[in-house]
């Protein structure tokens, strides 16, 4: 009985590690091909602009991100919980998917009216250029069909078909924006109808992402539903409401730095800290790529009360992100001045602030999905008071450390902050759940990447620039992979692995 008990439990483990692993692999494929075009994208664009005007455009870009935290209210993480968890109940299904869209279409309006309205506040109190009001309203018509399109691809995550959204998010979207930046600028165009590509392809993204719903998939959004379950809208907004809230904490915490360097510094400034977070966030691919198809395995799991197999898929996963992470932070760190300076000299400058981020994404990967399983096991308020606390504390620190220290202060305390927020969350569902992913298989990494490092550092006092990137890269890559190799192969990955490839 015991045997059999066991053998259930594995294969319970490894199918929902099989299918977590197939859209991390999808994610990351494709998250490589959208970060190398985001990076093209901004590289061209460093290159054409130069530092103020590039500034100008980071600006605008990360207020629209900001605003469509708002603009979806929620309504993405919602359906990642509440798609699987009625797929036993259509009617009901259909109606959560039916409010979702819905939901994001108004929000997104209202918002995209206020930006359009109050742009040239914002660019009085902000860098107090009169182009920035010009691309703050154009990008308001972006804000809507960016927040249908996400709710789309959402949708596509909730029901674990994730190669159409890696297809529109990390595919098609990317490639668009090239092409009709690319396009602008051949045509010679302004700098505000450069700015006016990009809302055309957003257009175009959210076009595709409907014709792919409309077409490959059986589920209607529907807002019928019957008498008996006046609860779901409270249900829904019960979910979905503190998880906006969440988010907007969440800007304080890890968004705010970027609008006070505005406020306090530059456009320039502002350009060089963009492209330190563009490369910094190459480090979040792999616990990225595991949050796609995590949430509804866990949360399917966490139904069904098998907090077993919840716990070592937990653990299994974390350790994968961590160990992907760790290299990658090497290679951003290692050759850092390297790989910034391929947009400009100018953007060597953030070479500080980039090792900050990089210190801050390896504690991010290294507690997992610990966010997530807060939020599947109806943890969200506690999600809500963390966002909270450390927003505000982020604000708070980041006004003394920008006025001391300037943009290295900037990233000193986001980076502060971030660590802070993710050894809370560690604690907190280790508290409320009784999950814990760290076992001695973490010194594995660790020790790998102890050695990888001597290797990389090596490398640059024979070679130098580009060539210092690719090489370094490339050995210290096979380094780390065979140093895992040595250091042996933990059992649940064998399983794994023996499961995938029979």
């Amino acid at each position: 009985m015991e045997t059999e008990k066991a053998a259930s439990t594995t294969d319970v483990t490894v199918g929902s590690l099989q299918s977590i692993s197939r859209g991390a692999s999808l994610f990351i494929v494709g998250k490589i091909v959208l970060d190398m075009l985001e990076l093209l994208l901004n590289f061209v664009l460093t290159r054409a602009l130069g530092t103020s005007l590039y500034g100008v455009y980071a600006y605008a870009q990360t207020l629209v991100v900001i605003a469509l935290v708002f603009t979806n209210l929620g309504s993405t993480a919602a359906l990642l919980k509440f798609v699987p968890q009625y797929e036993d109940d259509p009617s009901k299904q259909q109606f959560m998917v039916g409010l979702a869209y819905a939901t994001s279409l108004i929000a997104s309006a209202a918002i995209a009216g206020l930006l359009f309205l109050f742009a040239p506040v914002v660019t009085r109190y902000t860098l107090g250029d009169p182009l920035l009001t010009d691309v703050l309203r154009l990008f308001a018509f972006l804000l809507v069909f960016d927040t249908m399109a996400a709710v789309v691809t959402g949708t596509f995550r909730s029901l674990e078909r994730l190669e159409y959204s890696v297809f529109v998010n990390q595919f098609v979207k990317p490639v668009v924006r090239l092409l009709a930046v690319g396009l602008a600028l051949v045509l010679g165009l302004s700098f505000y109808g450069l700015m006016a590509s990009l809302v055309f392809a957003s257009v175009i993204v959210v076009a595709v992402a409907a014709y792919f719903f409309l077409t490959r998939f059986a589920l209607t959004p529907s807002l019928r539903r019957s008498e008996t379950d006046t609860g779901d809208v409270f249900e829904y907004y019960n979910l979905s409401v503190p998880l906006v809230l969440k988010d907007a904490g969440g800007i304080l915490r890890s968004r705010v730095d970027v609008l006070m360097v505005g406020f306090f510094l530059s456009s320039t400034a502002v350009g060089i800290y963009n492209v330190t977070l563009l490369l910094a966030a190459l480090l979040a691919l792999p616990l990225a790529g595991v949050n796609q198809l995590f949430p509804p395995v866990a949360s399917r799991l966490h139904s069904n009360g098998d907090r077993e197999n919840l716990n070592t898929i937990f653990s299994v996963v974390t350790r994968w992100a961590f160990t992907v992470s760790l290299y990658l932070a090497l290679v951003a760190v290692l050759y850092s001045r390297e790989m910034l300076g391929l947009f400009g000299e100018e953007f060597t400058a953030g070479a500080a602030v980039l090792a900050f981020f990089v210190v801050s994404q390896i504690l991010n990967n290294a507690v997992g999905p610990s966010g997530y399983l807060l939020m599947i096991s109806d943890h969200q308020y506690v999600l809500l008071v963390n966002q909270w606390v450390f927003g505000v504390l982020n604000v708070a620190l980041n006004y003394y450390f920008i006025l001391e220290f300037g943009l290295v202060g900037a990233a000193f305390a986001t980076a502060t902050v971030s660590a802070l927020n993710n050894i809370a969350r560690l604690v907190e569902i280790w508290y409320l759940e009784g999950l814990f992913p760290y076992t001695r298989a973490y010194l594995k990494p660790i020790v790998a990447g102890i050695g990888t490092a001597a290797a990389m550092y090596g490398v640059g006092f024979y070679f130098s620039g580009t060539t210092v990137v690719v090489l370094g890269g490339v050995g210290g890559l096979v380094t780390y992979v065979a140093l895992l190799y040595v250091l042996g192969v933990e059992r649940e990955d064998r399983a794994f692995l023996a499961a995938s490839t029979t």
